[in-house]
């Protein structure tokens, strides 16, 4: 949880790119689509730790540990269909590299970062609580 949160501190700062300062730098961008990348692949590696450790069965889909953390109760329904769309997002950014929209990067900088902080919450309440 601590990288993740080191991750979206990164993120927020970046928020304030502007959206053409951004799309005219590739630096910004590399920078953005990391840790976007890190920051879901930091949130998958928590839920298979989680399914390890509850004894769950692990699904055979990567995309899909989040929906099996939903249907436990451990994250709410609607934020596992999210985070579904969060992997599919991480296989563009890591296998796609080379037809990567800046545009809907940016889209998912300015919009996405709640989604993050609401599956650490979720999990941390679960299990902290």
């Amino acid at each position: 949880m601590q990288k993740l949160d080191s991750y979206q501190q990164s993120l927020r700062q970046l928020q304030k790119v502007s959206r053409d300062d951004y799309l005219q730098d590739d630096n910004i961008q590399t920078i953005v689509e990391r840790k976007l990348q890190l920051s879901i692949q930091v949130c998958i590696d928590i839920a298979n730790y989680l399914i390890a450790q509850l004894g769950l069965r692990a699904p055979e889909q990567l995309e899909n540990v989040f929906l099996v953390l939903g249907r436990e109760g451990i994250l709410s329904q609607e934020l596992a269909q999210r985070m579904v769309g969060m992997v599919r997002f991480r296989n563009i950014l890591v296998h796609n590299y080379l037809d990567t929209d800046a545009d809907i990067v940016y889209n998912h900088l300015q919009k996405g970062l709640p989604d993050f902080e609401q599956f650490a919450l979720e999990v941390v309440n679960r299990f902290l609580s």
